[in-house]
């Protein structure tokens, strides 16, 4: 394991960066067995911080499994009593951290439709937290802790003790904990994101085109469109990072404008499987044609979600010179991949993509083009080919990213 300086240091980016703990505030954290020892730091920091309260719901990847290897079939339809704990914890005020450290490949030859089956069912319940999460309304954040399998299916080459040290050295640099002060380090960061988003609200593109290889699509934006990236802030101006990494700045495409083709860049580990080699294509926003060379039955469970499922969420940009891109690695964790490279999202959009949408009623919000869905599933498009251009009212065009970098 690493010292428990960098964990500390790992942990205070979570706390203070990541769900912007104050004294006073009460803290549920969702992680797993394979990260207990990063787990115990967080509390103690949480307490450090001043927080009155902190819970841990433990997930473990055999207990998720035995539900689909061992349970009947009625397991798949039912509520459980984590996301029943929650929702409570949500009622009560409790901030939300999640410690993503899961085996990317964990849920590998069981039942498809019954994994989507439980997914939406606790969906659907968790669907109030869901909306304050996407409405920026309560603070929440994710970061990572690398498990053997998952640090194996990143360095397959190597054995599981050393390839999870290795996995850990590249997340403290991704997410500028190994600098002397990563809170300072963090905060200049998000100063960074905020300009470039304000920058991209100011142009007030109507679209975005996508030129690559595999890739000729074209999104179109809701009027009065807005970017988002860096801090997000609560209603009563409380700031909070909801991924630790990030590097995006992103908005949501119009849920009836997505047209031509885009080819994914990234392996996604999606509902416990890996899905590889994938791509869409798209007509009038909706998804009408997916080809997978891995996992193709997994991703047509996705698209057979909701109404929602078909259409896209959001759009967001990364360039390569990223600090998670600079580690030169195939992730296979969603966390990480999506702040790799350029990425657009399946499902549900983010309200506050609109300006006055998180104020909006969920007709409203589907009136403005903003798409409603009980996933939202990001997938990779970015690479050293891709360039995107800001389409304007005027119909000329400008480039965004050009060549995987920043173009302004």
């Amino acid at each position: 394991m690493p010292s428990e300086e960098m964990l500390g240091k790992y942990a205070d980016v979570a706390i203070q960066i990541g769900v912007g703990l104050e004294e006073g505030d009460r803290l549920f954290i969702r992680s797993s067995v394979d990260a207990i020892e990063f787990t115990r730091i967080l509390v103690e920091r949480a307490y450090d911080a001043g927080a009155v309260n902190v819970d841990v719901l433990w997930k473990d990847d055999a207990i998720s499994v035995a539900r689909f290897s061992h349970g009947s079939v009625e397991a798949s339809k039912v509520v459980s009593t984590g996301a029943a704990a929650n929702l409570r914890a949500y009622e009560m005020g409790d901030l939300f951290l999640t410690v993503y450290a899961e085996d990317p490949n964990a849920m590998a030859g069981q039942d498809v439709s019954r994994i989507g089956e439980f997914q939406r069912v606790n969906a659907e319940y968790l669907e109030s937290l869901a909306n304050a999460f996407g409405s920026l309304e309560h603070q929440w954040s994710i970061v990572a802790a690398p498990t053997p399998s998952w640090a194996q299916s990143v360095f397959p080459e190597m054995e599981a003790t050393e390839a999870q040290e290795l996995l850990w050295e590249s997340i403290f640099r991704a997410c500028r904990a190994d600098s002397d002060d990563p809170v300072a380090e963090w905060n200049r960061h998000l100063s960074m994101l905020v300009r470039r988003r304000d920058y991209l609200s100011a142009r007030e593109y109507v679209g975005l085109r996508y030129v690559g290889p595999g890739t000729d699509l074209r999104l179109g934006l809701p009027d009065d469109a807005v970017w988002q990236g860096g801090n997000g802030h609560t209603p009563d101006g409380r700031p909070f990072a909801p991924n630790i990494p990030t590097e995006e700045v992103f908005v949501s495409p119009h849920m009836m404008k997505a047209d031509g083709v885009v080819k994914a860049t990234k392996p996604l580990s999606l509902f416990g499987n890996l899905v590889d080699d994938f791509s869409f294509e798209l007509a009038n926003g909706e998804i009408v044609g997916a080809q997978a060379g891995v996992g193709q039955a997994i991703l047509d469970e996705l698209l057979e979600t909701d109404e929602g499922s078909r259409r896209f969420g959001e759009a967001a940009m990364v360039p390569m010179s990223s600090a998670v891109a600079a580690e030169g690695l195939v992730w296979n964790n969603t966390l990480y991949d999506e702040n790799d490279g350029c990425h657009i999202a399946i499902g549900r959009s983010y309200p506050t993509t609109v300006k006055g949408g998180a104020e909006m009623n969920p007709e409203q919000r589907l009136d403005a083009g903003l798409n409603f869905s009980n996933v939202h599933v990001d997938f990779v498009v970015g690479s050293p080919d891709l360039t995107v251009f800001g389409v304007l009212a005027d119909g000329g065009e400008e480039p965004v990213i050009e060549s995987g970098e920043w173009a302004f």
